[in-house]
This record gives C-alpha cells, structure tokens and sequence, in this order.
C-alpha cells in the first residue's frame, strides 16, 4: 500500500481550492474523526510537494509524488504522538526544528502535518506557536484537528481553518462498496457510523451484528436487573475502540428515548432497540434522559482524551448511574 492508495471522493470540493497557488502557511483541517481528513490531507500535501503543477495538485508522476507515495520523500514531516504515548510532546516539535529552517532537498516545499493537533503538550503548543508566527519561505503546515474548540486561540489565529463536513449516506455507501467485500454488511455499518466512512469501513471488516446484539443484550440486562454490572465494567473497556462506539450507543438509546417523548410516530429511532427506548420513554421522565446523556457524553469524551483514570471504574460510575435512573429494580 502507499500513500495514494485510498482516497477521499467526497472533499473534491475542498480539493479544487487548493490547485490555484496559495498564499498562506498554515492550514487546520477541521471536522469529526473517521471522515478521511487524515487521507486527504496527505493528498494535498503530496500537491504541495509535487514539482510539476501549482497549487496543491499533484501530477503523480514525478520524482516527488513517487517518493511521497511510496513513504520516503525527503521534505515532508508527518508529526503524531509517538508510538505508547498520548501526547505529542515539546522534544518531537524541538527535532523540526531543524529541517525547518534548512533549504528544501527537492527544491520546492517542506511539508508538516500535525496529527491530531489537539494532542499536542502545553509545552509543544507553545513552541509550535513560535514557527507559526515567523514561518520559514517554503514550509507548510498542515494540521489536522477532531476537536478544533479545544484548540489554543493563539494557534488558531494563524492558520486557516478548512471545515471538513460529512460526506452524504449516497457517497459513503458507493466508497464503501469499492472498499469492501463484506457487502452486507455495508447497510449496518452505514447506520451505526453516522456519517463516517472509515468508521464504517472498520464496522464491515470485524462483526458488527455480533456486537451490536451483545450490546442490546448487556444493556437490556443492566436496566432489567444489573445483575451485570460489574461484568459490562470489567468485559467493555479491554476494548477501547468497541467501548467508545457502546458508548455512542447508549446516548443513541437516551435520545430514542426523547425522539419517542417528543417526537412520536415519526420512525426516527434504531429498530432493533425500539422496544428498549419506547418502554423507557413511557416509564420514566424525560430529566432522567437528559441527565443520562450528559453523563455517558462526558464518560465517552473522558476516554477519547485519553484520560489516565481507570476505565472500568469510570465505566462502572456511568452504570451505576444508568442503573439508578432507568433501571426497573432500582
């Protein structure tokens, strides 16, 4: 695989700006995670690098776009937290430094993207801040962003912020069927990934059906009786990508719960949980949902921050909260 391998037909609307040259330095890709902005910033770094065409395009055939595609072009600089760690810290922003300030091998562009930007220490933030208000001639940045709020109002003053938006059900359900051999199991994928593609793509290449039962059951199980919470607490979290999608899932169901309160007869909710949710809503008050979905929202934000509290007991308050709120033996 290399680096034009995949690509992202939905933001050819954002592509088409960057062919005409470009003036600025800096650039934040904004938008949910699981949407391909990570691969269609690499496209237009690729643009950026290439020496045939201006702007951001890349010819595909030149010296540049062949090193860049197969991982080893000499003036691009890809930045993510290292491998083990949750921050990209001030000693990976230091080693730019260098490259930064020196001549470009190619004689074109220096590229820098930063993956996510958000997760980038105090201390590298504020080094970072420096090159981004005395840029070198000929260097790029390209940062990508899941939570652009949570960015320093420093950093996002001197770069351009590009909003990525989610692609319609139409254009990720024809990506989809080029990605995948698992056609059937594209219409759930779809469903349950709102909107994200490489979300969906992941949901088809492991069992998704089989997940979502067992999610249905662990729940309807905890509301039932809770007989199982400390095995939700202890099972979910050895997973920690499953966990955030139950996670979803759970203010899925709270929100069904209001649809069904609010928006009656309307067939907005997910099927195979509607006895759950239809029940809820006729047993208990809509304040309860309410306070349930502020508490699995910021649950679900605690771990995709990657938080060092202990995930089975933050897991294990959550439930015990669900329990307490809507459960039936309460």
């Amino acid at each position: 695989m290399n680096n034009s391998t995949v690509s992202v037909p939905w933001f050819e609307k954002e592509k088409r700006v960057f062919k005409n040259p470009l003036n600025h330095h800096a650039y934040i890709f904004e938008g949910v995670e699981g949407i391909g902005k990570t691969v269609f910033t690499l496209e237009i770094a690729k643009g950026f690098l290439c020496n045939s065409l201006p702007g951001a395009e890349a010819c595909n055939q030149c010296q540049s776009c062949r090193l860049f595609d197969q991982f080893n072009h000499p003036d691009f600089y890809l930045i993510k937290p290292e491998e083990d760690k949750k921050q990209i810290s001030i000693n990976q922003i230091r080693k730019l430094q260098e490259p930064l300030y020196e001549s470009s091998f190619l004689g074109s562009n220096k590229v820098f993207i930063i993956n996510p930007l958000e997760k980038m220490s105090r201390e590298a933030s504020d080094s970072f801040l420096k090159n981004l208000e005395e840029p070198p001639e000929n260097s790029i940045f390209l940062l990508i962003s899941h939570r652009y709020q949570t960015l320093p109002l420093t950093i996002k003053s001197r770069a351009i912020k590009v909003n990525m938006n989610k692609p319609d059900n139409k254009q990720i359900k024809t990506w989809l069927n080029l990605q995948t051999d698992h056609k059937s199991k594209i219409e759930t994928a779809l469903l349950l990934s709102k909107g994200k593609p490489f979300v969906a793509a992941e949901m088809v290449n492991f069992e998704i059906d089989d997940l979502r039962l067992d999610f249905i059951k662990d729940i309807s199980e905890l509301i039932k009786t809770g007989n199982n919470l400390l095995e939700v607490s202890e099972q979910w979290p050895k997973d920690p990508m499953t966990m955030l999608l139950r996670l979803e899932w759970m203010s899925d169901l709270l929100m069904d719960c209001l649809r069904h309160r609010f928006l009656p007869g309307q067939n907005l909710t997910f099927q195979d949980s509607d006895t759950i949710s239809s029940y809820l809503s006729q047993h208990f008050e809509s304040d309860n949902f309410f306070y349930l979905l502020e508490k699995t929202n910021s649950c679900w934000n605690l771990f995709n921050s990657d938080t060092n509290l202990r995930a089975d007991y933050q897991l294990q308050s959550l439930l015990v909260d669900w329990i307490e709120s809507v459960g039936l033996a309460r």
